[in-house]
């Protein structure tokens, strides 16, 4: 197949940036009678992203009904196959919306990569979303409840980068929402470390600490509208696996630390089940001091460094 872009290989059905999350808060409670643990999460989108291109093809012998590439700098980071989780809910979306009728023609996804995979910012889940919501536009009548619960199925983070609101309170690994008026967006960086983080290995490092997870579903939150506060906000940072991921990867638990005493962040932890830092700052100012101190320590071993706004 030709690129998308050649002379009649393809036409743009569409494009749209992919944003990352953090996570500001997540909980782990112990396991339910699915046999997966329940989470309290805070979630928060940022501006960094990558970029979901789509392309209808021309009907070719033999070619699968969705193919991808990707290109960007972490191009060879991500499958570009049916592995990626793009290709998944594209294959979904048409089994879903094509049941009773004949299907569309064959698609291309263009993935430009830039959120390091394995890393808790979601990058996948964004991808995906975006991706759905593309097919969405294209193929419109498609019930919007069905489209949330196939993004449910594609992944737990889906649901909320599927939204397109700023931030928001989940329940049950992520598929239960309330939306939330955030706060005003703030300077922040993200630190991925060159290592990758399993969510799978992420939770059963939680599991082993046995008597620490909490039973029940739900902790005592402030009100929405408190919620709009960073100086709230500030208070209710956390994350259960900033433990077992920092025993296992101290370089992880040094550069939290740093963020925390020299770089002067007003909120830093672990996102997601790692292995990339946030922190936030209340100045530009100060965010660029805090890049120069944690560039000099972390840049030589690997780490990638981010500018990012948020919530966006």
């Amino acid at each position: 197949m030709k690129e998308p872009g050649a002379a009649g290989a393809a036409k743009l059905i569409g494009s749209a940036e992919a944003y990352a999350k953090i996570n500001l808060r997540h909980v782990v409670f112990a396991r339910d009678e699915t046999g997966y643990h329940g989470v309290e999460t805070l979630l928060a989108r940022t501006s960094l992203s990558d970029t979901v291109a789509l392309f209808e093809r021309g009907s070719e012998r033999d070619e699968p009904r969705v193919t991808l590439s990707v290109d960007g700098p972490l191009a060879d980071a991500v499958p570009a196959g049916a592995d990626n989780l793009c290709h998944r809910a594209a294959e979904l979306f048409f089994r879903e919306a094509f049941r009773e009728g004949s299907a569309p023609v064959p698609l291309h996804i263009r993935l430009t990569k830039r959120i390091p995979p394995g890393s808790g910012l979601g990058g996948g889940s964004a991808d995906a979303a975006a991706t759905l919501r593309l097919l969405a536009v294209r193929w419109p009548g498609f019930d919007e409840r069905k489209l949330v619960a196939l993004a449910g199925s594609v992944g737990s983070d889906v649901v909320f980068l599927l939204t397109g609101v700023p931030m928001a309170l989940g329940w049950e690994r992520g598929r239960r929402l309330l939306p939330l008026r955030p706060p005003r967006p703030r300077p922040g960086l993200l630190l991925c470390p060159p290592v990758a983080i399993l969510s799978a290995e992420a939770y059963q490092w939680i599991s082993e600490k046995g008597a620490d997870v909490r039973s029940g579903g739900a902790s005592v939150l402030p009100g929405t509208t408190r919620l709009a506060d960073w100086e709230s906000l500030e208070r209710l940072v956390r994350n259960d696996f900033e433990a077992p991921v920092a025993a296992r990867h101290p370089e992880i638990a040094a550069a939290l630390e740093r963020l925390r005493s020299e770089a002067s962040a007003a909120l830093a932890g672990i996102t997601g089940s790692g292995s990339a830092l946030f922190s936030i700052f209340g100045a530009s100012a100060s965010r660029a001091q805090a890049r120069e101190i944690m560039a000099g320590a972390v840049e030589p071993d690997g780490w990638r460094i981010y500018d990012v706004s948020l919530p966006v």
